[in-house]
């Protein structure tokens, strides 16, 4: 009889009967858990492991409950979701997804509510896995013990459509005016105006603090004056409905005090298809992420699969696959958070680690001026290291030695 995992993923008014907690709303609220809860959904069937999703596993309290539900003794529950949301199935082995990007933790009941005292729920856990050995550690710091690092597979999608990427709508950063119909290139456009310079990718959430969006512009635009053919293009992970392409410039003049004017500095805001997303990854030559701190960071270990060389810090979940035989490393500080950059941010000080402007800039420059060899050498490292760390076969591996089969 096949091992059965339940993951349960649905926050909020998701859990409500007449809600879809399936449907995939990118720019959403938490709609990077469900990405997660898929990719782990993916890798245990590939271990053999049976998968279901469960929407409130709280409500199994009783025993009756349990049976009629059909409670196996050898059954699994993995909450997918932020602490602060984890509720445990009764009757089963519980384990809790760690995402968790800083270093401190709440211990207390804020609010009132004491599902907010993250230490109390992750000491009810079974086991804990972990996206990062970053993570693991700031939780067995805080004496729980059951923290291991078994982040999901990172699975880069096969191409099933040969849609096109010249005719994606683009707008370049110009924070001065309102943008006008005029001001929309499509990226066929784009790319054959800069045909011979490096293109740098990124992608991001605008809204995301982590993401140091200031300090990745003020970055390109500096080193961009000492290396001029550079052009940065970044996919915004957006919703289309209450932000569109159109927002953006607002976004970064009210949400991250930056204003600028820059005809390379390139944003897409569609939802684009596998295989769209795949070409822009092929036209590019480097990922930047100036992330200040990351739970695991998907886009950029998918990019690394795809051989492309990435820019970025080592800090935090980093630290696991980004080195300086794979990448143009930038170097951090450490510094508390300041503004909404989580869910606590009232209540709980924290600290993060971003990348240091002048180490930016030199590791923009030194990108430009790469040689095609030691480019080559960083991108076949870039690609073996996601391949070893992060693929199905890897993951299968990792949930073998995790002590659940």
């Amino acid at each position: 009889m096949k091992k059965r995992f339940f993951i349960s993923n649905a926050i909020d008014e998701e859990k409500l009967p007449f809600i879809s907690n399936e449907e995939m709303k990118f720019g959403r609220a938490h709609y990077s858990w469900k990405i997660v809860a898929d990719l782990y959904s993916k890798g245990l069937e590939a271990a053999d492991i049976e998968t279901h999703r469960v929407v409130r596993p709280e409500i199994y309290q009783s025993k009756i409950a349990q049976e009629t539900f059909g409670v196996r003794h050898d059954d699994n529950h993995l909450a997918v979701k932020p602490i602060e949301h984890i509720r445990p199935f009764p009757g089963m082995r519980n384990i809790f997804i760690g995402g968790w990007e800083f270093p401190q933790f709440s211990n207390e009941s804020f609010d009132g509510n004491p599902l907010n005292n993250h230490v109390n729920i992750l000491k009810h856990a079974d086991q804990i896995w972990c996206w990062s050995n970053f993570t693991r550690n700031n939780i067995k710091a805080l004496g729980i013990d059951t923290a291991i690092t078994l982040p999901p597979p990172v699975i880069v999608p096969r191409v099933s459509d040969d849609l096109d990427i010249d005719l994606i709508a683009t707008l370049a950063l110009n924070t001065t005016r309102a943008p006008v119909l005029s001001d929309v290139k499509t990226l066929g456009e784009v790319l054959k105006t800069y045909e011979k310079s490096k293109v740098f990718f990124s992608v991001f959430n605008p809204y995301d603090r982590r993401k140091q969006i200031k300090s990745m512009m003020t970055a390109f635009e500096m080193a961009q004056k000492k290396q001029p053919e550079m052009v940065l293009i970044v996919k915004l992970v957006i919703d289309n409905i209450n932000t569109t392409l159109g927002t953006i410039q607002e976004i970064l003049s009210s949400h991250h005090g930056f204003t600028g004017n820059n005809n390379r500095i390139i944003f897409i805001g569609d939802i684009l298809s596998d295989g769209q997303m795949k070409k822009l990854v092929k036209m590019s030559d480097f990922y930047l992420c100036t992330s200040s701190t990351e739970g695991l960071n998907l886009p950029i270990i998918e990019a690394m699969a795809q051989g492309l060389v990435p820019i970025s810090t080592k800090a935090t979940a980093m630290a696991d696959y980004i080195n300086e035989n794979n990448s143009i490393v930038m170097e951090h500080e450490e510094l508390p958070t300041e503004g909404p950059y989580h869910a606590f941010h009232s209540h709980l000080p924290t600290t993060h680690f971003p990348p240091k402007l002048e180490s930016a800039i030199d590791a923009l420059i030194s990108a430009a001026k790469i040689s095609q060899s030691k480019y080559q050498v960083l991108s076949e490292n870039a690609k073996k290291d996601a391949q070893d760390k992060y693929s199905l076969q890897a993951f299968i591996r990792n949930i073998h030695a995790s002590g659940v089969l």
